[in-house]
């Protein structure tokens, strides 16, 4: 009973995604914001595809999804950590041809020179983007996007300009030490 609900759970949403992808798609309809996240070995083949699979099936697409992976000795020795495999692991998703154009079209990625643990899905974005007006959506890897998502953050974006629009968050004094242990706003910004 559990599984069964765990299932429906997961799988009517995939199932909406898909729908509401086809019926409104559209190439036109895209945003300028890019899209960061970062993967571990465990997750890159079972977790990640359908993370990227619901960030391209948005009814407003990204301008680009970067996935930044740490220099771990795992991932530099592993080679099926790469954008053919993730591109694979995804077609057993969904075969259509229009996902598989925006796979080639929009994600990219960058191993990193240093590891920075979770936060290498925002840091390394920042130190590139950090001084521009560049929109960023900072993603999770083991979270399948509801198809509205990245349209709704636009809309909210663009009514509170200068602002960090999220969905959910938490703040934490020993998370902004170690932020600014790490890297000091200054050379960010």
């Amino acid at each position: 009973m559990i599984f069964a609900f765990t299932l429906l759970s997961f799988l009517i949403p995939f199932i909406y995604s898909i729908f509401v992808f086809q019926s409104s798609h559209s190439e036109s309809n895209s945003s300028n914001t890019i899209i960061s996240l970062t993967s571990t070995p465990s997750r890159f083949h079972y977790e990640l595809p359908f993370a990227i699979h619901s960030l391209l099936s948005q009814t407003q697409l990204p301008k680009l999804i970067r996935i930044y992976l740490s220099p771990t000795s795992v991932i530099i020795t592993q080679n099926n950590l790469t954008l053919r495999h993730l591109k694979l692991s995804i077609q057993r998703l969904d075969s259509s041809k229009t996902i598989a154009k925006l796979f080639d079209r929009l994600v990219e990625i960058q191993l990193e020179s240093e590891d920075y643990g979770p936060a290498t899905k925002f840091l390394p974005i920042l130190k590139e983007f950090g001084s521009d007006s560049q929109a960023i959506m900072i993603c999770d890897d083991d979270q399948y996007y509801h198809p509205y998502t990245l349209e709704t953050l636009d809309k909210y974006a663009n009514q509170f300009p200068n602002s960090i629009i999220g969905f959910r968050g938490w703040r934490g004094k020993r998370f902004l030490f170690l932020f600014d242990s790490i890297f000091s706003f200054s050379s960010i910004f």
